[in-house]
């Protein structure tokens, strides 16, 4: 797109379609789309000093403590350095953001834009539950709904104050969100 690599950012609660409009976006811009979950299953399956790390993590279940994300995040550059790059639902938490920020600097690279698409609770819930996952119960639906408020809103401000924040409508169907992402995304990066 431009002589810097783009570096985007998909910000939203559960259910809010980022996985979705990631890849729409895909079908417009050339551009990596990049989920935690891929990169651990990559840096596990190429046995990565990071992957080796998050194995065991995965395997039982719990959560990969920051430090492991951010090594494995710190592993795709590495390897990504010049490509235009989509995040999926990472950063979750500021201390992520924050971090993220520093790894970019080391690559002399920023974040260019945040694409938060923003759904009422009741619709994100209404969501999670149409997909018939068999972790999308109702309780659990509404668990990381309250994770989302805990942890991950906050981004919200923050890289508004960073001023790469665009905020997009994310109620309705898929093609007129991935339509109002596109026109807001189009604005931001140019």
């Amino acid at each position: 797109m431009g002589e810097r690599p783009v570096i985007l950012v998909l910000l939203g609660p559960p259910g809010a379609g980022k996985g979705t409009q990631g890849e729409r976006l895909l079908r417009r811009i050339a551009l990596d789309h990049v989920s935690t979950g891929d990169l651990f299953r990559d840096a596990v399956t190429t046995g990565s000093p990071a992957g080796l790390r998050a194995e065991s993590y995965l395997h039982s279940g719990q959560l990969v403590p920051d430090q492991v994300v951010l090594q494995v995040i710190e592993e795709y550059l590495g390897v990504a350095r010049g490509r235009d790059t989509c995040f999926d639902g990472f950063p979750r938490t500021r201390n992520q953001a924050e971090k993220l920020d520093d790894l970019l600097r080391q690559f002399n690279l920023a974040v260019t834009a945040v694409v938060y698409i923003n759904v009422p609770d009741d619709v994100a819930l209404a969501r999670l539950l149409s997909r018939g996952r068999a972790d999308d119960t109702e309780e659990t639906a509404r668990y990381r709904l309250q994770v989302y408020h805990e942890d991950t809103a906050p981004l919200i401000d923050y890289y508004r104050d960073a001023g790469v924040l665009i905020e997009v409508d994310g109620s309705g169907g898929v093609e007129p969100v991935a339509q109002r992402v596109w026109t807001s995304l189009q604005e931001a990066i140019r």
